[in-house]
């Protein structure tokens, strides 16, 4: 029972945190929560939620921001999100996955071919719907996916990958099971490390490298470590803003309508900044001592295929073959 005491004392310190905050509390003001730093160099959510709330200061509507997952982990801010003391949150993929199957689409690995291919699902209405439906149980609604800089691909710190069978006998730090049952699928095999000690694990050759977006060891400080970038687009990297929906459905007109368009202005800023990204860091990369490493197109087949027969992994069959029905709409 300890646990689940400590977790209601905590929600109640963070709501206490919410309401007083360190202004006045203003009648509609509008609550959001970020998980990371804002930095409109580095972080896409930020640059989101950044000209979101510059849209809505506009039209008269107060904000109030906290920083830093000042506020909790990220199921504590899913939770506090549902219950209406947040507005506006930034979401892990797992805070959907776990309340919507269907949502694994958006992690298959390979299954997009580029951003611009996974911005189709986005605006797919009844594919939102769908998600949106199971997210309606927890008081939830799903806004937009925030771009973190381009599609993953494979750092590592000893030789360059150009083929799978580069892949045997490398070690690569895992986030969770579905990264080790791909790492170990491509041949290789996984270590879970947390993130905070990746670096020691890079150093120190408990792992040899990992999967992530082109901008993750710029933005960690991971340079002196890695070596090489393998630009396999594996999936695209993103967070979600979610909302509540206890906040949405108790807006005026007027209000929805400044809402609505101020969650256009942010999904309009980060597009931008993901676009200057992809122009800009393989160039940082390069200039941290990175070497990136262009495969062929049969070789990103090649990964493409292994990596298919993993799907089993992420989700039942059922929910699987949905999904890829999903993306077949426009692939």
């Amino acid at each position: 029972m300890t646990g689940v005491w400590d977790r209601r004392s905590f929600l109640k310190v963070a709501a206490a945190l919410i309401v007083t905050g360190c202004s006045p509390v203003q009648k509609h003001q509008v609550r959001f929560a970020l998980a990371g730093t804002p930095n409109a160099a580095w972080n896409g959510v930020w640059v989101w939620l950044q000209a979101c709330l510059n849209a809505m200061e506009a039209t008269g509507l107060a904000t109030s921001l906290s920083t830093n997952a000042a506020l909790g982990r990220e199921e504590d801010r899913t939770e506090l999100t549902g219950l209406g003391l947040l507005n506006l949150n930034d979401a892990g993929i797992s805070e959907a996955t776990a309340l919507s199957e269907t949502y694994v689409v958006a992690q298959l690995p390979f299954l997009f071919r580029d951003l611009a291919h996974f911005e189709h699902l986005l605006e797919d209405q009844s594919f939102l719907s769908e998600v949106n439906d199971k997210l309606a149980r927890a008081g939830l609604v799903l806004i937009d996916a925030a771009f973190l800089g381009g599609m993953s691909g494979l750092f590592t710190t000893q030789r360059p990958v150009r083929t799978i069978e580069d892949m045997k006998g490398l070690r690569l730090r895992a986030m969770d099971r579905r990264d080790l049952v791909l790492i170990e699928t491509f041949g290789a095999s996984g270590v879970q490390v947390a993130w905070e000690e990746t670096p020691q694990a890079l150093q120190t050759g408990i792992a040899s490298g990992y999967l992530n977006p082109p901008l993750a060891p710029v933005l960690f400080g991971h340079g002196a470590y890695l070596k090489y970038f393998t630009d396999l687009r594996v999936a695209p990297a993103h967070r979600l803003i979610v909302a509540s929906s206890k906040w949405m459905n108790s807006l005026a007109a007027s209000e929805r309508e400044a809402v609505e368009a101020a969650f256009a202005a942010g999904r309009a800023a980060n597009r931008k900044w993901s676009q200057e990204r992809l122009q800009s860091d393989l160039q940082l990369l390069k200039d941290s001592g990175i070497e990136t490493v262009e495969i062929s197109q049969e070789a990103r087949n090649t990964f493409s295929d292994v990596a298919r027969t993993a799907y089993g992994a992420y989700a039942p069959k059922s929910v699987i073959d949905h999904v890829l029905q999903i993306a077949g709409r426009y692939s």
